[in-house]
């Protein structure tokens, strides 16, 4: 009879263990499904989406890859898309592998191009890459960051590596892309350098065995093509992943410098926080998705109340995740006081002039815009005023006197011309 107990005992116990692998494996499996989920929101495309969710699954560290060539040294909201992204990978413990095109960046890459890209000198693109770097390692985990520059590879590649990169792609592989096939209509200058940057770029692959390559989606076709060098060479193809293009906040263009629509991490909060509140209604939501780190069900949630409101929450989770929550809190603090309620701040920044000088020119000088041509945008869309008046001729001509200035939304300054 006891022994029957004992077994009866050991039996439940052997059913209770099973069960607890059970709930540990369901719950291992649900834990897993979310986190695919969360990366895959904001994507534009996944090739192949099957083999990313294995590898997701495969419990094996991944490296993810994503190239960056600094021909310029600013960083703004829309190559942040692509910085969070990166975050969320390593949140759930795979690697960044971050490759600086030192290299390939004084090449151009022709993405996007009606024409050929000037060359930079090794020198600026020095300067650029070590910028580059500061900025966008603040948004990354520092231990699961590696950092590798191309021209470590390419320049000790040799002649005979060289072309037998190159003999393992086509040209009609890389005129069907469609930047090309535009340029030859219009009977542009194709340069035989720019033939070579996709076969560059995929190399960056090999080197470092990326499992997943990130970029934005006008980059698919160097993406897709890296895939297919990764062949060649016996390696498995990486998955591709893009995001979209981030709109500025005019709302019709891409976010860019050459636009003047940009948002910078490295502006005032104010700054940042006065931009956000002026995008918009409907883009804003777009700006949380890619950028404000809200679940599927809480953006539902944002686009059920009124508009303001949900703009005001935000751009406030925004400029949070940028600066901080207390700088963020008195941003907004800022923006209620100064735009809702049109008080002028009682300490702005105070520049000079000469009578005769030009405005938009003498804001480019002062740095409180980064360009007259954006100082002109800036005019003809009503962004600039003089004691409360708008400014309507685009080469405005200053008299003597004093002047309370603001520029766009959240600039303000005082203005003493002798």
């Amino acid at each position: 009879m006891k022994e029957q107990e004992h077994e009866g005992m050991r039996n439940e116990e052997n059913i209770s263990r099973l069960e607890e692998e059970e709930n540990k494996e369901e719950h291992s499996i649900t834990s897993i499904n979310k986190e695919i989920d969360k990366i895959k929101r904001g994507l534009t495309s996944i090739i192949e989406e099957q083999d990313f969710d294995q590898l997701l699954k495969s419990g094996k560290t991944l490296r993810i890859k994503l190239g960056i060539d600094p021909t310029a040294s600013l960083i703004h909201l829309g190559h942040l898309v692509l910085i969070f992204k990166l975050r969320e990978f390593q949140e759930i413990g795979h690697e960044v592998c971050l490759i600086i095109g030192d290299f390939t960046a004084q090449i151009g890459d022709p993405s996007g191009r009606t024409s050929l890209r000037p060359k930079l000198s090794e020198h600026d693109v020095k300067e650029n890459a070590k910028e580059i770097l500061t900025k966008v390692k603040r948004f990354l985990i520092e231990e699961r960051t590696r950092v590798y520059f191309n021209s470590e590879w390419f320049k000790s590649i040799g002649t005979t590596k060289l072309f037998e990169l190159f003999s393992k792609g086509t040209v009609a592989q890389i005129i069907a892309r469609e930047d090309f096939k535009k340029r030859m209509q219009e009977k542009s200058p194709i340069y035989v350098h720019e033939f070579l940057y996709p076969f560059l770029q995929a190399y960056d692959s090999v080197v470092v065995r990326a499992d997943i390559e990130l970029g934005g989606s006008d980059q698919l076709f160097n993406l897709l093509f890296a895939r297919e060098i990764m062949k060649e060479y016996g390696l498995p193809p990486e998955v591709c992943i893009t995001t979209p293009i981030l709109e500025g906040t005019d709302g019709k263009l891409k976010m860019s410098k050459s636009y003047g629509n940009y948002i910078t991490p490295d502006e005032p909060p104010e700054d940042i926080y006065g931009k956000l509140m002026g995008v918009d209604d409907e883009l804003i939501f777009k700006y949380a998705e890619l950028l404000g780190g809200y679940e599927n069900n809480e953006l539902d949630e944002l686009k059920k109340i009124h508009r303001f409101e949900a703009k005001t929450q935000i751009a406030f989770k925004i400029t949070a995740r940028l600066k901080g929550e207390k700088e963020a809190l008195r941003a907004r603090e800022w923006f209620n006081k100064v735009i809702r309620e049109k008080e002028i701040p009682e300490e702005i920044p105070q520049i000079y002039a000469k009578e005769g000088e030009i405005l938009q020119k003498v804001l480019k000088e002062a740095g409180v815009v980064s360009s007259v041509s954006e100082a002109t945008r800036l005019t003809e869309s009503g962004g600039i005023y003089i004691n409360g008046e708008k400014v309507k001729e685009k080469f405005f001509e200053l008299k003597k006197g004093e002047y309370k200035i603001r520029v766009g939304k959240t600039k303000f300054l005082k203005l003493i011309v002798k």
